[in-house]
């Protein structure tokens, strides 16, 4: 046989794994159908589907790396179907969001990373720095948001590989109680050595914001954003350096926030 010739090979079979050595079984069934493959596949070539096959699992493991004989090579995929469990997102009087799941098994998973997102197409920002312990029954409450906006969430399953599958399939949302409105809030720290930082509300459709250092003078000394943002609060950093990145003097300057018809300046005191 020549090298690097396919090899089709069908498989009409049903693998189903025994117990895992914790005591649980893991409950996994892997489904091979028609396959068609080389036996010199490069390692962590993702050969995971095409017309005449599809192999999924449905708990994202433990079919980690690769299996062969000799006559066919299988290669592990990182996009298998979500994770099968239950999670969704409650608002709370207090202003925070909680997140709550259980899943049907937590074999071959190290633990939860939880994304948040101002749409259902995202994109998601990783909230969690560290990955949560693999607990069904979970929770997570999210204080880091404002008033009056619908946030969405996505639960991600981490296996020992390392690799992330969603929960459920789907982001869920919750919508927080109160009133959302543009507006820019006072610098902090504030007066500041070293960096200070502003945040900015922005209420409603897309919108070109631009975010200016001013001197008393009214010479414009550094621009922090200047471009299309998303509804959503943002926070921007200023380190007292101005549009050549050259430290600028002690004194008392102004943020001015420019988003359509709304302007806003907060003044910022700079000490050294």
């Amino acid at each position: 046989m020549r090298a690097g010739m396919v090899v089709p090979v069908l498989l009409v079979a049903l693998l189903v794994l025994p117990p895992w050595s914790g005591g649980e079984a893991l409950g996994v069934t892997y489904e091979l159908r028609t396959w068609a493959t080389t036996s010199a596949a490069p390692e962590g070539d993702p050969l995971c589907e095409s017309e005449s096959f599809l192999l999924r699992s449905r708990l994202g493991g433990p079919f980690v790396g690769h299996a062969d004989s000799a006559s066919f090579a299988l290669w592990g995929c990182g996009a298998y179907t979500p994770v099968e469990g239950a999670f969704y997102a409650t608002a709370t009087d207090g202003g925070c969001v909680v997140l709550r799941w259980t899943l049907e098994s937590l074999a071959t998973l190290e633990g939860f990373l939880v994304y948040r997102g101002a749409s259902p197409a995202g994109p998601f920002e990783l909230l969690t720095e560290e990955i949560l312990p693999a607990e069904s029954p979970g929770v997570f409450e999210d204080c880091a948001v404002w008033p009056g906006f619908e946030f969405w969430y996505e639960l991600r399953a981490v296996a020992w590989d390392g690799s992330e599958e969603p929960v459920g399939g789907e982001s869920v949302s919750a919508t927080t109680g109160g009133e959302f409105a543009t507006k820019l809030h006072p610098a902090s720290p504030n007066p500041f050595r070293g960096t200070t930082t502003m945040r900015l509300d922005l209420a409603g459709a897309r919108t070109q914001v631009r975010l200016t250092i001013f001197a008393v003078s009214g010479k414009v000394v550094t621009t922090l954003v200047s471009e299309p943002l998303d509804a959503g609060r943002y926070e921007m950093s200023w380190d007292g350096t101005n549009d050549a990145g050259r430290p600028v003097a002690s004194g008392v300057y102004f943020c001015r926030m420019d988003a359509g018809q709304f302007r806003e300046s907060r003044s910022i005191v700079l000490v050294k």
